[in-house]
């Protein structure tokens, strides 16, 4: 039975960064499907047992994930000039994880971005000093496990990307997929950063009046936030209908920027009568953009 994704096929979901060996391990775990677990116990414990990893599998796949990795070891093909177009070499295997794990994508699977000739001199230039780095949001497939390599050592995943960008320290050189429309132009480059808040998309009106008091607390979260990359933008959903805050959708793709705001907005009373929604958007103005004030 295919995986339900809340809000599929939209970019609008929360992100989960892998980092380290145990985080790719976790996740090859949770993928295992349950007929091959070596559960223990009597009959009723053995299906206690199933039905709990069928549920943790399920949310496993129905997550959204982020890798950033170094590129030294990424291989591109030639450049379509004509297509302006720069791809890695296929076939692509991503390593993450401390290089415990691989990922290949199988769709866009040379993670293509257009650019022009100079632009992508910039990202071989990169990649030629040791500057360039990978981040790679992707959705796995309804059907993922973990596999092995070919010496059985490094676990390997196939993976269905959403959106990359290729960067050098603070500057995103170039962008595919879901992120291709946004602005290469970061604080960097002048552009300066907004935070707005918008009507909300359930609940009351005044929900907008509490989450823009914390508007300080907020710009401070977006701060921070473009220090990791100067051109990330995006909206966030926040719910406050539960005892906490939680982010219920994320196009920015910044699982730190997320924790950040849902802390932020903790001071605010859990919201009486169901389910408050507000968006919050992060965006890069271009240098020289004069906003009207917001009227409270």
């Amino acid at each position: 039975m295919p995986a339900v994704r809340a809000g599929d096929p939209s970019p609008d979901r929360p992100v989960v960064r892998l980092v380290t060996a145990d985080d790719a391990s976790r996740l090859c775990h949770a993928l295992e499907p349950s007929e091959r677990l070596r559960t223990r116990g009597d009959a009723v414990e053995r299906g206690e047992a199933e039905t709990a990893h069928d549920a943790a599998r399920e949310a496993a796949i129905v997550t959204r994930y982020e890798v950033v990795v170094s590129a030294a070891g990424l291989a591109f093909a030639p450049y379509d000039g004509p297509e302006r177009r720069l791809a890695l070499a296929e076939p692509v295997q991503v390593p993450f994880a401390e290089g415990t794990a691989r990922l290949w994508p199988t769709e866009e699977r040379g993670l293509p971005v257009e650019l022009d000739a100079a632009g992508a001199r910039r990202v071989l230039e990169a990649q030629r000093v040791g500057a360039l780095a990978l981040a790679l949001v992707f959705d796995l497939p309804d059907d993922a496990a973990c596999g092995t390599g070919a010496r059985g050592k490094k676990l390997t995943l196939g993976v269905e990307p959403v959106s990359w960008r290729w960067v050098e320290g603070d500057k995103v050189l170039a962008r595919g997929g879901a992120g291709v429309d946004r602005p290469v132009l970061s604080v960097a480059q002048g552009a300066k950063p907004h935070v707005d808040v918008g009507e909300p998309i359930s609940g009351p009106a005044d929900a907008k009046k509490a989450v823009l008091a914390r508007a300080a607390d907020l710009e401070a979260c977006y701060a921070e936030a473009l220090k990791r990359d100067p051109g990330i933008d995006g909206v966030l959903v926040a719910d406050l209908g539960g005892q906490r805050p939680a982010i219920s959708a994320d196009s920015v793709g910044d699982a730190d920027l997320a924790a950040c705001v849902a802390k932020a907005l903790v001071p605010l009373a859990p919201a009486q009568g169901g389910k408050v929604a507000v968006p919050i958007r992060f965006e890069l103005d271009p240098p020289g953009t004069v906003r009207a004030k917001p009227i409270p």
